[in-house]
């Protein structure tokens, strides 16, 4: 009975526009918009299409991550580890090609590793229970020892040919490819989100896991999916990456998992789950580099920008969570 009615919401809901926009994303454009209108003042170099496309370049590569990281945290899970699937599946790809393997093939290799890694935490959390935190914080280590060993803390080099450098530095009609490539994965990733059923039991998940298992949903299967959702969006990151920066180091990719963790709460991914944006993870993302951005023109010290993002984030979970505390007592108090 439980499944059918799942069933008739999923049909119904499956393609029915939201009634009204989310004002989170309302109140996330208003301080966009509010930061460059005071940054075009503030600098002339701001305001062209050369830096605001190389901002948006800068952030496509978090911005990529933070799609899959949207999906995890929807859940109610968390992916400590896309940083250094990142730095592995970059070295992948680098080490193939150095060897002069073709480059469809170190491509997809690089992205089947990210996948493996992503269905290996999902195992390790759905089949030995064990916390999405500790779970993918002992993979972000391993990955990260590995990628030590593997390249003996030497970068990786000389694998730039067969035209590898257009992924990260190509451009198509003046756009970056790795800004297009985030376009795409938004696109494709808001249609999974939003428009399947996958998309529906990932937030259905994230509400309550004990109300999907027992609508006859495998949590177990959904959980998985997601997980190696997010070692594939890693994965594209780290190839990007490597196309870009033209070396892979051990340390690639290290502290990404955080910016793509800051990128989804600011865009209004509730951390418990249940909720999440990818537009407002996109927004997210370009918001942090339009910071850093503006910091780095009015030649503030760099190290205030790690200080700056901290606030930014405590900002994001705090205003909700103070917002339905004064809903909350607005009710009682009619109610009274």
């Amino acid at each position: 009975m439980e499944n059918k009615s799942l069933e008739i919401v999923d049909r119904q809901n499956a393609f029915k526009l939201p009634q009204k926009i989310d004002r989170h994303l309302i109140g996330l454009f208003s301080v966009l918009v509010i930061i460059m209108i005071v940054m075009s003042f503030a600098s002339e170099h701001f305001f062209t299409s050369i830096n605001l496309l190389n901002v948006l370049q800068q952030a496509s590569f978090v911005m990529i991550l933070a799609f899959g990281m949207t999906f995890v945290l929807s859940t109610g899970g968390i992916d400590l580890s896309v940083g250094s699937t990142v730095g592995i599946s970059g070295g992948m790809t680098a080490w193939l090609l150095a060897q002069e393997v073709n480059i469809a093939i170190a491509i997809i290799a690089a992205l089947v590793v990210g996948i493996i890694i992503g269905v290996v935490n999902g195992l390790i959390i759905t089949k030995l229970r064990i916390s999405p935190f500790i779970a993918t914080l002992a993979m972000m280590i391993i990955l990260r020892g590995i990628l030590y060993v593997w390249t003996e803390a030497v970068p990786f080099r000389g694998y730039m040919h067969s035209n590898f450098d257009f992924f990260g530095q190509g451009r198509i009609l003046g756009i970056q490819f790795p800004v297009i490539i985030a376009i795409v994965l938004l696109i494709g990733l808001l249609l999974l989100y939003r428009r399947m059923q996958f998309g529906r039991h990932v937030l259905a998940l994230g509400s309550s896991e004990e109300s999907v298992r027992l609508s006859g949903i495998k949590v177990d299967k959904v959980t998985i999916k997601v997980y190696a959702l997010s070692g594939l969006t890693a994965a594209i990151a780290g190839i990007l990456l490597a196309s870009r920066l033209t070396t892979v180091h051990p340390e690639m990719g290290k502290g990404y998992e955080l910016e793509a963790i800051a990128a989804a709460i600011i865009g209004g991914t509730l951390l418990s789950g249940g909720k999440g944006t990818l537009i407002g993870t996109a927004l997210g993302a370009f918001l942090l580099f339009i910071i850093k951005n503006a910091m780095n023109l009015k030649n503030v010290d760099p190290y205030w920008e790690t200080i700056v993002v901290g606030l930014i984030i405590l900002l994001a979970v705090a205003v909700p969570i103070v917002t339905n505390l004064f809903n909350r007592k607005k009710v009682e108090k009619a109610e009274a």
